[in-house]
């Protein structure tokens, strides 16, 4: 007679039990639907997160209204300036001259932009809103009357906009600049090549660059099972077959780094679609294991 008591006993703990956490769960869900139990800062994240989607949003707005504008700007044909004009009218506000600057009537050639990009964007630190949108244009100049005669000239020009609305307007006249250079033809401090580890001798050199050769010559026209013989893993590779063929070894520079053996060159590679050359410049990692040579490392275009 015990463990039927004690059973029905369990079983009315467990009823009981799940009834009060129902309602419990039901009346925490009632109160945070209806605002009665406060909900922690998620809806902060949420808001810093539309503030960041709308900086990226006005941050492409910025860059499609000054694409456009320049394309639009560029364009004209000798005897349309009313044309461009109405084109042009959208981006401008109401004080500016109808051709945004431009007067063409004595131009000799007519134009097109093939391609425009962005360069640069800068907010004026004067905190008047205008934002300085620098844009890159490749442009098509055709001869007038000559429809043969073609040149093309690339341009940068700067383009101050203003947020206007939803939109934006030019806010002055737009200005070809020079195009940017960088002030040293030397990459920053810590991106430059860098020759560590000590000289090998001159037997050493010889033998890296006759490996090297062999190497190339079968990159270019092996099969992947053949490549993976001068690799120190052994896996098939593909190389460049029926697309460049070697042509030389030059520049090869060869310093060791413990067990390892650096070696950069450039390689001068032929076409054999084209038949244009080409020279390219490479970074090994080789290793020696008795008379044999192997790669464990190729990089391409480290400088």
């Amino acid at each position: 007679m015990e463990r039927p008591m004690i059973r029905r006993t369990f079983i009315r703990f467990l009823f009981w039990a799940l009834i009060l956490y129902t309602a419990v769960s039901a009346t925490a869900v009632l109160g945070v639907q209806f605002g009665l139990i406060p909900v922690p800062p998620r809806k902060i994240a949420a808001a810093d997160n539309q503030a960041a989607q709308k900086g990226i949003e006005a941050h492409f707005s910025e860059r499609a209204f000054a694409e456009q504008f320049v394309r639009e700007y560029f364009f004209w044909t000798k005897g349309k300036e009313s044309s461009r004009a109405e084109r042009l009218n959208p981006f401008l506000h109401n004080n500016m001259d109808v051709q945004a600057g431009l007067d063409f009537k004595q131009a000799d050639w007519e134009s097109y932009a093939r391609y425009v990009a962005v360069w640069d964007i800068k907010e004026r630190p004067d905190r008047s809103g205008v934002i300085d949108v620098t844009v890159f244009a490749e442009t098509i100049l055709t001869k007038v009357g000559n429809a043969k005669m073609q040149k093309r000239v690339d341009r940068y020009m700067v383009v101050p906009i203003k947020k206007v609305g939803n939109s934006y307007l030019v806010a002055d006249t737009p200005y070809l600049v020079a195009p940017p250079v960088p002030s040293s033809r030397q990459l920053p401090e810590g991106q430059d090549e860098k020759e560590q580890g000590e000289a090998v001798n001159e037997e050493i050199r010889s033998q890296v660059e006759t490996f090297m050769k062999s190497f190339w010559k079968v990159y270019t026209t092996g099969e992947p099972q053949e490549i993976a013989y001068f690799q120190k893993n052994s896996t098939p590779t593909a190389g460049l077959k029926d697309i460049l063929q070697f042509m030389d070894l030059k520049n090869l520079s060869v310093r060791k780094q413990g067990d390892v053996y650096a070696v950069t060159c450039d390689v001068q590679l032929k076409d054999l679609s084209s038949g244009a050359e080409m020279a390219y410049h490479y970074t090994f990692d080789l290793v020696r294991e008795g008379d044999r040579w192997y790669v464990v490392r190729m990089g391409q275009g480290e400088i």
